[in-house]
Formats: C-alpha cells, structure tokens, sequence
C-alpha cells in the first residue's frame, strides 16, 4: 500500500482513538514513543545518506541550498503564515482544529522527502514512519478539538498523494542522481531526528531548498 493511503489511515484511525481515549493517555507515554520515533528517524537519516554517491555535489546542494532558506527566511516565513492564518480561524474552534492538524500532518521536510521516495522508486518506509508519529499526533489533538481533527486526513490524502504521484514522472532520473536525492534527504531527515529528541533546534524547512539546487549542481558536475 502506498505511503499516502497509509498516512491518510492512522490520521483518521488516531483522530477516532484520541476522541474516546484520549484523556487517559499520560503525556510522558506519548513523549516516549516520540522519543523512540526520534531514535528511528536518526537511523534512517543516517542509512539514506550513506546512500548518497558525490559528496561534493551532496555538500554544495545542502550548503547552497540551507543558506537560500536562511536567507529568505523560509521556516520563519512558513511558520508566520500559518500562525497568521490559524489566527484568523481562532474564533471557529472546529475549523482551527482541522487547519492545525492539517499543517502538522502536512507541510515539512518528511512530508516531501518521504513522498518523493515512496514516489521514485516505491519506497514507503519514511512515510510509514511519519505515519506513526501521526497517529499519536491526531490522537493527542482530536482529545481537545474533536472530530474535525480527523477530516484533515483528507489533506493528507490530496496532499501527499500528489507529491507521491507527481514524482513518479522522474522515474527516468540516473541512478546517481536517485542516490545523491538520498544522500541529500537524508540529512534533512536526520536534522528531523535530532528535533524530534530535543537534541537541537534546526530549521529543516531552511535546508529544502536543497532539493532544488541538486539537480542544478547534478548537471553541473556530475
């Protein structure tokens, strides 16, 4: 099954759970599974970018690309939208559940990265994992906001549905190139990790501009 069809699934599942259960799940339960969640993630950051084939064509895509993001301040930017528009929502409670969670499930790095991978060359397991940490996610927020919590795997359907699918059309790409997207997404994805554990504070969002330079340096140097 795809990554997307099983995202969608433990959204609605958890959203379901969280609403008849979620008042008697302790808060340091939760923040353990995300602990192990985090530790999981790490490993597969680490297993993708150990995939990746030209360092130099890896460092100059994360390099060039993390300083464009900080530049333009694109997580800063990303973030003050949203916060913006949930503002504006504020009053409708059943609706700024749904836009929260929709945010959540749906605008990061694992989102993209992780469709892309199941997209290219069919591999779910990143997505599978951001599955879980969904689940818990909209069990947690469907205890406060409810049922409009679970609409918002709709979201996750069309959203990551079409990255997944959209990037199926680059199936052609060299090998090399696949291999280097790893090593890239990788790192982003172990950036992801060490958030997730509270190790450090880092800006994915500003390192995705990366994914853009790759192919430039790609047809550059490779």
């Amino acid at each position: 099954m795809k990554g997307y069809l099983v995202n969608t699934v433990t959204v609605m599942l958890g959203s379901f759970a969280g609403i008849y259960f979620g008042k008697k799940i302790k808060d340091e339960v939760t923040e353990k599974v995300f602990n192990v969640l985090g530790f999981i993630t790490i490993f597969l950051g680490i297993k993708m970018t150990l995939t990746g084939k030209d360092i130099i064509i890896i460092v100059l895509s994360l390099v060039i690309g993390t300083l464009a993001g900080s530049l333009i301040d694109l997580e800063v930017k990303v973030s003050s939208s949203l916060e913006k528009l949930k503002r504006s929502f504020k009053k409708e409670g059943k609706i700024e559940g749904f836009l929260i969670a929709s945010v959540l499930f749906c605008v990061g790095s694992m989102t993209i990265i992780g469709s892309i991978k199941d997209g290219l060359y069919n591999d779910a397991t990143l997505i599978k994992i951001k599955s879980v940490m969904d689940g818990f996610a909209s069990f947690v927020l469907s205890s406060r906001y409810g049922i409009p919590v679970a609409f918002s795997s709709l979201t996750v359907l069309v959203v990551q549905g079409t990255i997944t699918i959209s990037s199926g059309y680059l199936a052609g790409l060299s090998q090399s190139f696949i291999s280097n997207l790893d090593g890239v997404g990788g790192i982003i994805v172990l950036s992801l990790g060490f958030n997730l554990l509270k190790i450090k504070n880092i800006k994915t969002l500003d390192m995705l501009p990366s994914l853009v330079f790759l192919p430039i340096f790609s047809l550059w140097l490779d």
